[in-house]
């Protein structure tokens, strides 16, 4: 009874430090560059999760019914399965939220936006456009370094850190 209940708390504790800790193994580099969110089968915090199941189904076993050691260990197989299922489906819902929130230069480059400061000859101002249904907005400078007039819809061509270059659409 005494493994079932390890193997729970190492799960548990496994879960809270993710908690407090971030997680997986999310980073990146330079503000856009991913290096990989560990969202797979065997992440940690899936591995944990089936630690969790596994524990507290081998010992609610164990502790309350006459089986074998076999018999709560295939009941607590049997548990992670399905806790592994449903924190795996909460998980990925999760990561799906968080990469739809995402905005790439690829996003970007070709949208259509409203200049809502004006372009002076050579200084930038400022576009908003809709991406994946949120307003961002940017500074902006114009292709060929003449001023654009406020309220003028532009395309954004390019990106440059966090400068567009637009130009007006005809």
């Amino acid at each position: 009874m005494i493994i079932f209940a390890t193997i729970f708390g190492i799960g548990f504790l496994i879960l809270v430090i993710s908690l407090f800790f971030g997680g997986d193994s999310d980073f990146d580099v330079d503000a856009d560059a991913d290096a990989g969110h560990g969202h797979g089968v065997f992440s940690i915090k899936l591995v944990a999760l089936l630690l969790v199941g596994f524990g507290a189904t081998g010992f609610g076993a164990r502790s309350t019914t006459e089986w074998s050691m076999f018999q709560c260990s295939m009941a607590g197989v049997g548990g992670a399965a399905i806790v592994g299922l449903v924190g795996w489906v909460i998980l990925r819902a999760f990561y799906a939220s968080q990469e739809s929130s995402t905005v790439n230069d690829e996003d970007i480059i070709g949208q259509t936006a409203n200049l809502i400061d004006a372009i002076g000859e050579n200084r930038n101002g400022q576009v908003a456009c809709i991406i994946r249904g949120r307003e961002l907005t940017f500074l902006a400078r114009s292709a060929d370094g003449k001023a654009i007039k406020r309220g003028t819809p532009v395309k954004i061509i390019a990106k440059t850190a966090s400068v567009v270059t637009v130009q007006p659409i005809e």
